[in-house]
């Protein structure tokens, strides 16, 4: 016994020392596995990475222009100023009162401000901000002072031939018409990785359009930077970005944007729009909309004012809808023209509801004809109740009530469309109430009762071109559906024609050109009920009545003079068409 233990422990040993050289080799194998299986890929490519030099060139981002070939938006090349402390000659007294009035004008407050007093103010600002920087600024080699400097700014620093300014150029947008289309156009911002990028608008819609491709040039190099003998570069070629072509025209955006701003002044609005399209192609001739900001200086702006509001805004149109519930019911057979209202010399009253017409007036008997021209809610509860809720609902859903209009604009999205339809709702729905659309919806809408029922796609693009091979990509009008027909479609322009001749707004009507058209005066939904001091007033409508240059809707939110459609949308939309009367079609 005492031989087989003295045996034992030499048998433990060696199977330790083989459990070692085992754990060590698998210690080695699963090191060799990491770096050469699962970090062989990254090791190759950092390995790679010190071989190769890479540089990149951007592209140039693609213009903006109107229908009629004018730029709204370009790429120019602006600077930034430095100062070399190390080779400052002059005092931070007489460097500051050189460049104040130079540098002051790149300043948003300074191109905002309304006054020579206040430009002044600023001026004197910036002197001050100039020379306290240059004064404490004394652990950097290199003091920025300006950017967002142009290329006029640029020269008239450069005569000072002041040997402490440096320069940096960079491309920056550009835009020639100011403000114009601001909210159709969006702006150009850095994103998270400090990349230019579009926001809001065409900007953001067509930002890889218009972004274009970034030119990269790869070089093997040795550890001191040398290119290698034997090797070759590897290139991809930039591609500009293509110039967009929008529907708008110069003249007529012009004359929204000057008449909208007289208006809201006039009417002391909170906000407005006002949009011309073409009915028989959707196309956008012009959108404008206020309050505005300034696509160069965005950042000075709230950024509500950035967002489209005839697309990101949803509203209850009130009395501008009847010529939707007029137009379902004569097509689908259940009223004419002359049908009169059996239920119409007072107010109905629904489940616990009393609704009433908007001046608490009846007419027992009302023809349709009249209805529309007097804007009678208790005759469009009788159409819809003729229709029924389904067949109503199926009208307005082929009308695009509910659904993203296709326009070619960042904001673009679905309104809600509702899901409850009992009896109180079908009632409110018919005159405009407790139903949303946005501007542009609305707008598509009666244009395809211009355009004998058939519903366009709207568009606000009319080409891409590529800047290069000048290849022109032309966006082509585009019919959704016929929502109506032809017959309906005419009979319901006639009404209109005498609604806009003989309703609350005939006063402000033209005597010299028809128009069918339709106001509409709807209230502001707040929590529990509507507000009674706050409207939304619209009026939207044709000319000519048969085959319509245009259909334009002007939209006043909280309009302060008066709070009826008639008094304030309705004479907007009259001191638009009478410039518009004067361009050439």
């Amino acid at each position: 016994m005492t031989a087989r233990l003295a045996t034992q422990p030499r048998f433990s040993r060696v199977w330790v020392l083989f459990a070692g050289l085992l754990l060590i080799q698998t210690i080695i194998g699963g090191r060799l596995f990491y770096w050469q299986i699962l970090k062989g890929k990254a090791l190759t490519d950092q390995a790679q990475a010190q071989y190769n030099r890479t540089n990149y060139s951007a592209p140039i981002r693609g213009s903006i222009f109107t229908r009629d070939g004018y730029e709204l938006v370009g790429t120019t090349e602006n600077f930034r100023v430095y100062l070399v402390k190390d080779k400052q000659t002059n005092s931070a007294n007489t460097l500051s009162t050189l460049l104040a009035p130079l540098l002051a004008p790149t300043d948003a407050a300074y191109v905002l401000a309304t006054s020579s007093a206040q430009k002044q103010e600023l001026t004197d600002q910036w002197q001050k901000s100039l020379e306290d920087t240059i004064t404490t600024t004394t652990d950097k080699k290199w003091i920025t002072l300006a950017g967002n400097v142009d290329r006029k700014t640029h020269e008239a620093l450069e005569k000072l031939a002041l040997p402490e300014l440096a320069f940096e150029d960079y491309p920056a947008r550009s835009y020639p018409e100011a403000s114009m289309a601001a909210q159709v156009l969006g702006f150009v911002a850095k994103n998270s990785d400090g990349e230019d990028t579009g926001y809001f608008g065409i900007e953001g819609e067509l930002d890889k359009e218009l972004r274009g491709t970034t030119a990269i040039h790869t070089e093997q190099t040795d550890a001191l930077g040398h290119v290698l003998l034997g090797t070759s570069p590897e290139d991809t070629f930039p591609a500009n970005g293509r110039n967009v072509h929008l529907s708008l025209r110069r003249d007529v955006q012009h004359i929204l944007e000057s008449e909208l701003a007289r208006g809201m002044e006039k009417y002391a609005a909170k906000s407005g729009e006002i949009i011309v399209m073409e009915p028989q192609t959707g196309k956008v001739l012009g959108m404008a909309a206020s309050p505005v900001y300034s696509p160069r200086f965005f950042y000075a702006f709230p950024q509500e004012w950035y967002k489209n509001t005839s697309l990101a805004n949803a509203y209850e149109p009130g009395s501008t809808f009847k010529v939707l519930t007029i137009a379902a019911g004569i097509d689908a057979g259940v009223i004419t023209p002359e049908t009169q209202c059996p239920l119409c010399d007072g107010p109905r009253s629904l489940d616990k509801y009393t609704i009433r017409t908007w001046n608490n007036q009846y007419n027992p008997n009302i023809t349709m004809m009249d209805a529309l021209a007097k804007s009678d809610n208790t005759a469009m509860m009788y159409v819809a109740d003729q229709l029924g809720s389904k067949k109503f609902e199926e009208y307005l859903q082929k009308f695009g009530v509910g659904v993203a209009t296709g326009i070619e604009l960042h904001e673009d999205t679905a309104t809600a469309f509702p899901e409850k339809w009992g009896p109180v709702e079908l009632a409110t729905r018919s005159f405009g109430q407790g139903i949303q659309v946005n501007s542009v919806q609305l707008l598509s809408a009666v244009s395809a009762i211009a355009n004998n029922g058939m519903l366009m796609r709207p568009s606000i693009i009319d080409k891409v071109v590529d800047p290069v091979s000048h290849t022109e990509i032309p966006i082509e009008p585009e019919s959704e559906r016929q929502v109506v027909s032809p017959e309906t479609a005419q009979k319901v322009a006639q009404m209109m024609e005498y609604a806009a001749s003989k309703g609350e707004a005939q006063w402000t009507a033209s005597k010299t050109y028809p128009v069918a058209g339709k106001t509409g005066t709807s209230q502001i939904p707040e929590a529990g009920g509507y507000a009674a001091d706050k409207t939304i007033a619209s009026f939207v409508g044709f000319t000519p009545v048969e085959n319509p240059r245009y259909v334009m809707l002007v939209k006043l939110v909280e309009p302060q003079s008066s709070l009826w459609s008639a008094e304030t949308a309705a004479p907007l939309w009259y001191n638009v068409a009478n410039k518009l009367q004067l361009l050439s079609w």
